[in-house]
């Protein structure tokens, strides 16, 4: 124990790390990402994919939509931490120096196409079936893409079938709470009149 003790970090040594990791970061940025071809990818995907949904979205359901999608980000951004933390999988580019890489697809792509197909799937059946090509083109298509673009990188451990299923249990998890959300409303607002 004490051996460990000894081996352990101070706060300040900690500080200085993050110091020289956000320096190293920043001359990346301005040396390797920004106004690269990445970079514009990045531009791209997180500004068109908005046009698009705001031209599809059912604006008479546009609140419950729309909050289905917000639950889809959170859930995505925390996994995504889990994942980039443990390695399993990474980001060499960035849109901004000061913001994790994965927003783009945590608060753009993978929300927006979720909230397609929640929109337009009404079943279980239909939208288990959506769910399975929504996490087929992440899993298959986009991120095979982007590793070959070197925007995107597979750690040891982690391969494009471990994010299909993963896509596809985020899917269910997602649209069980929402729906379980959407009841309870439902039901304290009967019980409210």
């Amino acid at each position: 124990m004490i051996f460990l003790i000894q081996g352990m970090a101070s706060s300040s040594e900690i500080m200085e790390a993050k110091k020289h990791l956000v320096e190293l970061t920043i001359n990346h940025w301005l040396y390797y990402d920004l106004f690269s071809i990445q970079w514009w990818i990045l531009v791209g995907a997180t500004i068109i994919p908005y046009f698009i949904w705001w031209r599809l979205v059912n604006i008479k359901r546009f609140y419950e939509i729309f909050s289905y999608g917000l639950l889809c980000g959170c859930f995505s951004i925390v996994l995504d931490i889990i994942g980039t933390e443990m390695l399993l999988w990474s980001y060499p580019d960035k849109l901004l120096p000061w913001i994790p890489p994965l927003i783009p697809a945590d608060l753009v792509m993978i929300p927006i196409t979720a909230m397609l197909v929640y929109q337009y799937t009404n079943k279980w059946k239909t939208f288990l079936i959506g769910t399975i090509l929504w996490a087929a083109l992440f899993s298959y298509i986009f991120e095979p893409l982007f590793v070959e673009w070197n925007m995107f990188m597979l750690g040891d451990n982690w391969k494009h079938s471990y994010s299909f299923i993963g896509f596809i249990l985020l899917g269910i998890v997602l649209r069980a709470i929402f729906k379980g959300i959407k009841l309870g409303l439902m039901h304290s607002l009967k019980d409210s009149t």
